[in-house]
C-alpha cells in the first residue's frame, strides 16, 4: 500500500484549496496552467500558502491542461511540457512530508459535449502518463459531470498503473448526478472501477455538501473526499463571487469528518484561510 493510502487509514488529510479562482481574482487574462510556463513563481506561492496554512496534500496545476482546454489559448501542442513544468512547481513548493497529486479535469462540461470517450482517453492518457513519470504521489480526477467519463479514465489507469486514485464527481444537486444517477451508487460504481478514494468537487458551497454526504454510505474498500466550493456562485457587477465564509468551512469540515470523510479540501472560491479552519477542524472538535 501507498503511503498516501496508508495515512487515510487512519487519518483525516488536508488539502489544499483552489488556484485558477486565485489568479482570477488578479486579474488573469490567459489560462492558470498557462502560469507553469510563465509564471511558476506565482504558481509556487500559491502552493507554499496552502502548505502553510496546514494543507497535508496539494494539486499540481493541471485542472484544465487537456489539448480541448488549451486549444483556445493557443497551448494545445504543449501539453506534456505544462504538466512536467507543474510537477516540477508543485515538487519545489513541497515540504518534504506534502503529498502532490496530478490533477485531471473532466473533458464533458453539464452539457454533454461532443467528444467521444476514445479521444478523451488518447488525450488524458498523455496527462497521466506525464503526471506519474514526473512523480507524483497520487492522480486527483476531479470536476467530472460525467460518470461514464470518469468511469472509463478511472479504469483505463487502473489497468495500466498501481498509484492511488482520487475520482470527484461534480453533482446537480445534493442526490443526484446530471444523468440522474444517485450520488452513492455512483461512488459504488468508481470503487468498483478501481479507485482507491472517491468523492464530490464543485458546484456546491460546504452546506449543500453536507447534505450529500449525510446520505452516502462508507465505500468498504475506499475513502470518501470532499473539495466544496467556497459557496454557491453569485454574480456581481458582472462577476464571480463567492461568500466569505472560511469560519464555517471549518464547521462543516468537521461535520464532513463525522461523515467518514477522509480527505478534505476546497475547490472554487476556497483560499488558504479556508484551508487553515479545515485544519483546525482536523486539529481538533470546532466550538
Amino acid at each position: 500500500m501507498s503511503q498516501f493510502l496508508n495515512q487515510l487509514q487512519n487519518n483525516v488529510l488536508v488539502a489544499d484549496g483552489a488556484i485558477g479562482t486565485i489568479f482570477y481574482s488578479e486579474g488573469l487574462d490567459t489560462c492558470p496552467e498557462a502560469y507553469n510556463l510563465t509564471h511558476p513563481d506565482k504558481v509556487e506561492r500559491i502552493h507554499r500558502s496552502y502548505i502553510d496554512a496546514g494543507a497535508d496534500a496539494i494539486q499540481t496545476n493541471t485542472y484544465g491542461a487537456n489539448f480541448e482546454k488549451l486549444k483556445p489559448f493557443g497551448l494545445e501542442h504543449r501539453v506534456k511540457e505544462i504538466h512536467k513544468a507543474a510537477v516540477k512547481i508543485a515538487k519545489r513548493a513541497a515540504n518534504h512530508d506534502t503529498y502532490i497529486l496530478g490533477t485531471v479535469g473532466g473533458f464533458r462540461g453539464v452539457r454533454h459535449d461532443d467528444i467521444s470517450l476514445s479521444t478523451i482517453q488518447y488525450h488524458t492518457e498523455l496527462q497521466i502518463d506525464t503526471l506519474i513519470d514526473d512523480g507524483v504521489d497520487a492522480l486527483l480526477f476531479e470536476t467530472y459531470y460525467d460518470l461514464d467519463e470518469l468511469k472509463s479514465i478511472v479504469v483505463a489507469t487502473r489497468r495500466k498503473y498501481e498509484i492511488p486514485i482520487i475520482a470527484q464527481l461534480t453533482a446537480l444537486n445534493t442526490n443526484y448526478l446530471v444523468d440522474g444517477t444517485e450520488i452513492n451508487d455512483a461512488l459504488k460504481q468508481l470503487v468498483a472501477c478501481g479507485a482507491n478514494v472517491v468523492g464530490l468537487n464543485c458546484h456546491h458551497g460546504p452546506h449543500h455538501m453536507q447534505r450529500s454526504f449525510s446520505h452516502i454510505e462508507l465505500p468498504e474498500h475506499a475513502y470518501l473526499s470532499c473539495y466544496p466550493n467556497a459557496s454557491l456562485l453569485d454574480i456581481e457587477n458582472s462577476e464571480f463571487k463567492y461568500s466569505d465564509n472560511a469560519q464555517y468551512f471549518g464547521h462543516v469540515a468537521q461535520e464532513l469528518i463525522n461523515e467518514g470523510v477522509r480527505l478534505i479540501g476546497g475547490c472554487c472560491g476556497t483560499t488558504p484561510e479556508h484551508i487553515h479552519y479545515i485544519k483546525t477542524a482536523v486539529q481538533g472538535p470546532m466550538y
